[in-house]
């Protein structure tokens, strides 16, 4: 007897999906197409079909962070430096780790992941791009380490299981607020 067949567009949000739930129990490493395929109950041309490589579903995740960045950012030339732009890129990105914290705690503390992420022509734009916003032009020495720091700390906040009970609105404010007076913008 045939398998029924999904409503037509969603094997990719599928192959996604099943992904996800694979990299936060065996890591981006530890998952094959192969297991994604099982974990459908597909074959793994199917997934195969969707995505050539662990890689491209690694980056197809994160796609929609990838865009958020962009809006942060901003498309074209990152406009002069001024405490109310590093403001703005400092609140989006607070947003972004808040809006995406499973995303965080599954990808960030994977190698493999970080390594693909890092890799990416995408992300290095977005980056440049975020540190121009957050350090601005000749930044002193405890700029650097103050975005550094911010950074870092976005990340771990992100990961930390011992920050999970807290409400996103009480984490938005308190990020808010130590993020604002690490970076001068209080």
């Amino acid at each position: 007897m045939a398998r029924p067949l999904a409503p037509r567009g969603t094997a990719r949000a599928r192959v996604l999906t099943a992904a996800l739930d694979l990299f936060a129990e065996f890591g981006v490493s530890g998952t094959s197409l192969q297991m994604i395929a099982d974990h459908l109950g597909v074959t793994k041309a199917a997934v195969y079909y969707q995505f050539k490589a662990k890689e491209e579903i690694v980056l197809a995740v994160l796609a929609p962070a990838f865009e958020t960045l962009h809006e942060i950012t901003g498309d074209d030339d990152v406009e002069p430096w001024s405490p109310s732009a590093a403001g703005a890129a400092m609140a989006g990105l607070v947003d972004l780790m808040i809006e995406e914290r499973q995303l965080y705690a599954t990808l960030f503390r994977d190698p493999d992941a970080v390594r693909i992420v890092h890799a990416h022509p995408e992300f290095q734009l977005l980056t440049e791009r975020l540190g121009q916003l957050l350090l601005g032009p000749q930044p002193s020495t405890r700029r650097r380490i103050s975005v550094s720091l911010l950074g870092g700390g976005l990340a771990q906040v992100g990961m930390d299981p011992m920050l999970v009970d807290i409400e996103d609105d009480d984490l938005r404010t308190e990020i808010t607020r130590i993020g604002r007076a690490l970076l001068a913008l209080t």
